[in-house]
């Protein structure tokens, strides 16, 4: 199975150029609070759906690009009142994108997963094999090893 977290802090970078572009076609240099609404949903959504260390990665960057191209100019880094705020809006939606993403996992966890109690049965043919699998394989993986006369043609019940 593939973990969605793995792609947090890159997600999370370019929704942040992202945000910060329509940000800043919708006026953002007049008015810095659609920078700071913008980026800090980015926070959010990214703390929902990623890990803990890839949504501070993306708070970072979105206060690197508030400061710099919103409060700043050229990426001239601004530390100033405004952009104590946002540090922390975005350390605030940090910590609530975590904590939504831990409710909605626990959430999740309470389902029973669609094929748990499953059986496997073996199909009937001359050539199914009468021992069981080979252990120590891949979770998921119904490759055999080389030499192994167990095959793949198991399904669920």
């Amino acid at each position: 199975m593939r973990k969605p977290e793995c792609f947090g802090f890159p997600f999370g970078c370019v929704a942040v150029v992202a945000a910060a572009s329509v940000a800043g076609l919708l006026g953002s240099a007049r008015h810095h609070v659609f920078s700071l609404l913008a980026l800090g949903f980015v926070v959010l959504v990214t703390g929902v759906v990623t890990s803990l260390t890839a949504t501070a990665g993306t708070a970072l960057i979105a206060w690197g690009v508030h400061s710099g191209f919103t409060a700043g100019t050229l990426g001239a880094l601004q530390f100033t009142t405004e952009t104590g705020v946002a540090a922390l809006v975005f350390t605030a939606a940090t910590a609530f994108g975590a904590l939504a993403r831990r409710f909605v996992r626990d959430a999740g966890s309470e389902s029973p997963h669609p094929l748990e109690g499953a059986t496997r049965t073996r199909l009937s043919g001359p050539d199914t094999p009468a021992h069981t699998p080979p252990v120590g394989e891949c979770d998921g993986d119904h490759r055999s090893r080389e030499g192994s006369s167990w095959s793949a043609r198991t399904q669920v019940a």
